[in-house]
């Protein structure tokens, strides 16, 4: 079994790329071979609108023609028997990496067709983890839970029923006193983080067991 984990911050080691490490742990727990993948060391663009992967009898029928970085990654998530996409959210949406990727692992599989299946050709367990400066009350005020079902239905659509995982209120900074930033509590926030957050390594870990399982 192969699990392939995607973090689509622009840090490496920071609130996403820690939660992403315990659920490639986890998923280790259950003899699963796994990878972690961190897209801001990739060249890649977004979807190019060729629509080469639409042609039919083509060459890439179904796969994405571009070649870059991003190119064995495709090959890997393709081949992988789970998905897991990380991201923090960023003015309301994934990162300029994150969406960059969904558009190309998606948009190869999907057919503008009415009556045939998406062009993914297996099931795979799948999840979204998403990291964000909003405590959770506010997800749905900001229209974050939005983003995160739209993303969700995608996944679920080509692949198979998707996991969400979600942190909340995670800390930016380890000395706020270096940044011009007033509108946060930083006691409470720092607080929150030390109380909060090993549980939230301890639920991703838990994470990668299930998918594996």
């Amino acid at each position: 079994m192969k699990l392939l984990a995607i973090n689509g911050s622009p840090r490496k080691h920071n609130n996403t790329g820690k939660l992403l490490e315990q659920v490639v742990s986890g998923a280790q727990s259950k003899g699963a071979k796994t990878e972690l993948i961190h897209l801001r060391e990739l060249q890649y663009t977004g979807c190019v609108s060729c629509f080469a992967c639409k042609r039919i009898g083509g060459p890439s029928y179904g796969r994405c023609i571009l070649k870059d970085d991003l190119s064995a990654i495709l090959d890997k998530a393709h081949e992988a028997d789970i998905l897991v996409l990380g991201s923090p959210i960023y003015f309301g949406t994934e990162t300029a990496f994150t969406r960059a990727f969904q558009e190309r692992l998606w948009f190869q599989y999907f057919l503008y067709s009415l009556t045939k299946p998406p062009l993914s050709h297996r099931k795979k367990a799948t999840a979204l983890l998403y990291t964000m400066n909003l405590n959770e009350e506010r997800v749905a005020e900001f229209g974050y839970d939005s983003i995160i079902n739209r993303a969700k239905t995608v996944m679920e659509r080509l692949f198979a029923p998707c996991e969400v995982f979600l942190a909340c209120d995670t800390l930016q900074f380890d000395d706020y006193s270096k940044y011009d930033t007033d509108m946060w509590d930083v006691p409470a926030k720092q607080k929150r983080h030390m109380e909060s957050f090993p549980q939230e390594l301890e639920k991703a870990y838990a994470l990668g067991v299930k998918l594996a399982g």
